[in-house]
Order: C-alpha cells, then sequence, then structure tokens
C-alpha cells in the first residue's frame, strides 16, 4: 500500500482537485464505468491519479465478480439446476458418477466461498472508498490496498484516444442487435441471458463510454480548425431531452408498469440515431 506525499499549506490547495475527491464516492455505486470515465476525462493530474486508484480497484472487484457469478452459472447449468437446462455435468463430459461428485464437492467449496468472499469486497469496497476520499481531501492520492496496478500495466497497451470514433461506431452495431435479440429474439435459455446480458453491457458500459468516446475525439482532441468540430453537447443533450419526453408520455398518456425502463429505451433509440449522425459526419469530413 503506498501513497503520494501530500503537500501543504497553498501548494496543497492548487494540487487538490474537487473531481479527484469526489471520484472514490462516485465509484462505489457506479463501479468501473464511474472511475473509468472520470480516468479517460480528467485533465487534472491529481483527479487522474485518483481515478486511476478508483479504477484498479474496482476492476479488481469486477474480475472476481465474473469469476464468482461465471462459477456459480456454469455449474448451475452443468449440473441442470439453471435457467437454461443445458445438459448434466456427468452426461456433457462423460465422466464417472465418483468424479462428478468429487467435482460436485469442491464446487459445493468453492463457489459458497467465492460468493462469501464477493460479499465481503462489496462491503470493503465502501470502507476503502471512504478512506480515499478523506485522503484525497488532505491532498493524497492513495492507493486502496491489495490492488494491483492494472491501468499503469495495461493501459498503454489499450490506447483509447485513437480508437474513439470506434467506439462510437462499436455502439452503432452492437446496439440494434442487443435490442432485437431483448424484444423479439428468445425468450427462454442461454441465448436469453446472453441478449440480457448485453444489454446491462451497452447500459452501463458501452453507452457512457460512447458518450466520453464522443466528447474526446469532438472537443478535446480535434484541432480548433478543422473541418467539422462536432457539438458533443447536442449529441449527448437531445437524447436525454428525448428520454425526458417519453418518460412523461408513458407516465401520464399510457398505462406502463415501469416507465423509467421505457425512458432507458427511448434515449438508446434516440443516442443510437446520435451515434449514426456523428459517425457518418465523421466518415463524410475524413474523406473530404
Amino acid at each position: 500500500m503506498t501513497s503520494t506525499p501530500a503537500a501543504s499549506g497553498p501548494e496543497l490547495l492548487d494540487e487538490r482537485s474537487l473531481g479527484g475527491i469526489l471520484v472514490h464516492f462516485l465509484a462505489i455505486p457506479t463501479g468501473v464505468a464511474g472511475a473509468g470515465i472520470v480516468y479517460l476525462l480528467a485533465t487534472n493530474e491529481f483527479t487522474k491519479r485518483n481515478a486511476r486508484n478508483a479504477l484498479d480497484w474496482h476492476l479488481t472487484v469486477l474480475a472476481l465478480t465474473v469469476v464468482t457469478f461465471g462459477s456459480l452459472f456454469t455449474y448451475a447449468e452443468l449440473t441442470g439446476q439453471g435457467a437454461t437446462d443445458v445438459a448434466a455435468l456427468s452426461s456433457l463430459v462423460s465422466l464417472p458418477s465418483s468424479v462428478s461428485s468429487g467435482v460436485s464437492a469442491v464446487a459445493g467449496l468453492a463457489i459458497p466461498a467465492l460468493l462469501s468472499l464477493w460479499f465481503a469486497v462489496g462491503l470493503w469496497t465502501f470502507v476503502v472508498g471512504f478512506v480515499a476520499m478523506g485522503k484525497a481531501i488532505f491532498g493524497t492520492a492513495w492507493r486502496y490496498p491489495l490492488t494491483p496496478a492494472l491501468v499503469n500495466r495495461y493501459g498503454p497497451r489499450v490506447d483509447f484516444r485513437d480508437r474513439c470514433p470506434l467506439v462510437v461506431l462499436a455502439y452503432v452495431v452492437l446496439l440494434p442487435f442487443v435490442l432485437w435479440g431483448v424484444f423479439v429474439g428468445p425468450t427462454d435459455g442461454a441465448a436469453f441471458f446472453l441478449f440480457a446480458f448485453g444489454l446491462l453491457g451497452l447500459v452501463m458500459f458501452l453507452t457512457p463510454l460512447t458518450a466520453v468516446a464522443m466528447y474526446i475525439h469532438g472537443e478535446r482532441d480535434r484541432s480548433p480548425d478543422a473541418d467539422w468540430r462536432p457539438h458533443v453537447i447536442a449529441y449527448v443533450g437531445v437524447p436525454v431531452l428525448v428520454a425526458t419526453v417519453g418518460y412523461a408520455i408513458s407516465r401520464v398518456f399510457t398505462e406502463s408498469v415501469y416507465p423509467p425502463g421505457d425512458a432507458m429505451y427511448a434515449f438508446l433509440a434516440a443516442f443510437w440515431v446520435s451515434s449514426v449522425v456523428y459517425v457518418i459526419r465523421w466518415q463524410t469530413t475524413a474523406s473530404n
């Protein structure tokens, strides 16, 4: 566990930033998405260091989450206890019953242990988040304990800034496919869960990342004398307005059981159109 030495007096006031303090609080409910967005947008070094520390922790928590619930889901499916009823473990891999019993016994110990660890880490996230925020108030970029330096190690290999337009393009391609799967695709089985988790990933990760990509590409990295300088506020603000109107219509004029869900889909549709326009303008300008 290391930390950046704190400054004192006027120097401390100059080095601290509100983003560097609040990123730890923001990341508690939003995880990788919140910490990652602050890290990508940060221009202040103090904010970037704190966002990097928070992002390292929440990437570690995300990895633990994937391992824990991936193991639980896989074991449930392979033993015929899951939602998709793919196959029983013994018939799928042709194992003797004694070996299958051994695998079940190991899983019966490992999966509860993983779940217990995941719950403990979830509670610990609140503790270290508030500790890091308190440290940041006094000018220290505190590294969360037991976290690998993932951003420093792998960040340079993933040069997001050079690929901002491609992130927008990925959103344009993936959103119709995922929404088709949710509304028209299978209503049960493994494919249903794939599309459901795909929609969750779109809402939590790719959509905010696309908005950040628009900002970095359109507002920060483009030359002031470029032929096309998009107004990113409009590309994001109009979908927000559409979602607000959709929520009001759903709540007042329809009998929808969940107006916020309707507003979310209205936003996704409007933001997809906005992204299509962005990609077309980007490609047209680049070709000229």
